[in-house]
């Protein structure tokens, strides 16, 4: 088959299961594979450990300067991708970064990276365990100079008669044009 049919096959699958599927048959796969823009949108959602550090290895390391949609959904692929928390900054092309169950200590480890990254337009970030200070994400979050959209969701710890309390040290700007939050929040913050 001519590589355009290829490649319009390819379009109606998930990088994954092309790589599953295509990557080892032959070296003209693998070349097509690797030289194709299928490979920009990156979507981990159900995938055992050692499934996912052999995909790791073979198509996100060679492509990660390439890749602007990153979703990770397993909390293991986080550690993975971002240990140390500095391998973000080789993501220079990452547009669209999907946090899904991901542990507080990774996403703050790895937040303060996130600044460096010019494309980074939109984040959606799903936090599996308690919060009990929402300063430190929504400062972070505003921080980040080219995000328009962001959406968060997360649990807060707390007794039940004690307010939810968010307060910023400094005057915060941020370019975010569209914010979802899925977890209590004092909107009184945002004065």
């Amino acid at each position: 088959l001519p590589n355009a049919i290829l490649y319009e096959i390819f379009g109606y699958l998930d990088p994954y299961d092309i790589y599953k599927g295509f990557y080892n048959l032959s070296k003209r796969f693998q070349n097509l594979a690797i030289n194709s823009n299928i490979l920009t949108k990156i979507n981990i959602s159900t995938i055992s450990k050692s499934n996912f550090e052999d995909y790791y290895q073979n198509i996100i390391i060679p492509n990660r300067n390439r890749i602007k949609l990153l979703r990770l959904s397993n909390p293991f692929t986080v550690d993975i991708i971002f240990a140390p928390p500095r391998t973000i900054l080789n993501f220079g092309h990452l547009e669209i970064l999907i946090l899904d169950s991901v542990q507080i200590r990774y996403f703050t480890k790895v937040f303060r990276h996130l600044i460096e990254l010019p494309k980074l337009h939109s984040l959606t970030i799903s936090l599996t365990d308690y919060n009990q200070s929402l300063d430190v994400i929504f400062s972070n979050i505003f921080h980040l100079q080219n995000l328009k959209y962001c959406k968060i969701e997360y649990e807060i710890k707390r007794l039940e008669d004690e307010p939810v309390q968010l307060n910023f040290t400094h005057r915060d700007f941020s370019p975010i044009e569209c914010l979802i939050i899925n977890g209590r929040f004092p909107f009184n913050g945002l004065k």
